[in-house]
């Protein structure tokens, strides 16, 4: 029982993890009403699945949580939950890993083609954050750190379906390793 709350806890907090920079990203994407339409930024339901996933993580370790001393929910329930879960997880990961590809944040050449170019919608901040007087420089700062931020947010993910493969095994297993102790 105490893996499988060590294991819950860390889902927890990597799916706290992925909710926060999902909507530190969504927030700071910038609106479509401002000349964006769907079809030219489908990246950004790809971000909105990632505050879904981490949503999701944290509504599923807190039954799982909950799971742990309420011996109601045990069982299928919690197994259910995990299996449903390590789907979305799966989905979401390969998602941002086949989107984002792999590359370094930190090539700081904006008019080359370059891992920031190539993904510019991804990682495009909002217009209405920089001015006429806002520089190259400023701009190529936020697109790394919003660069950097999708880097965690699919590791963090990946990170949370691994610790709910964790915890569907520990269900799984734990369950038929159950012996009676020896009266001494």
């Amino acid at each position: 029982m105490i893996v499988t709350l060590a294991a819950r806890g860390f889902q927890l907090i990597f799916a706290a993890v992925v909710l926060g920079l999902s909507v530190s990203l969504i927030t700071g994407f910038g609106p479509t009403s401002l000349g964006g339409t769907k079809d030219k930024m489908p990246e950004s339901a790809l971000i909105t699945y990632g505050a879904f996933c981490g949503a999701l993580g944290l509504l599923v370790s807190l039954i799982g949580i909950a799971a742990c001393f309420v011996e109601a929910i045990q069982g299928i329930i919690i197994l259910a939950l995990d299996g449903l879960s390590a789907f979305f997880f799966a989905a979401g990961g390969i998602a941002f890993a086949v989107k984002t590809g792999v590359g370094s944040c930190s090539d700081d050449r904006l008019n080359a083609d370059t891992y920031l170019n190539k993904h510019a919608n991804l990682f495009r901040p909002s217009i209405l954050k920089f001015t006429n007087d806002s520089s190259n420089k400023d701009i190529l700062n936020e697109v790394t750190s919003r660069c950097r931020m999708v880097q965690a947010d699919t590791a963090f993910i990946w990170l949370m379906f691994g610790m709910v493969a964790v915890t569907a095994a520990l269900s799984i297993f734990g369950k038929s390793g159950k012996r009676g102790g020896a009266i001494v």
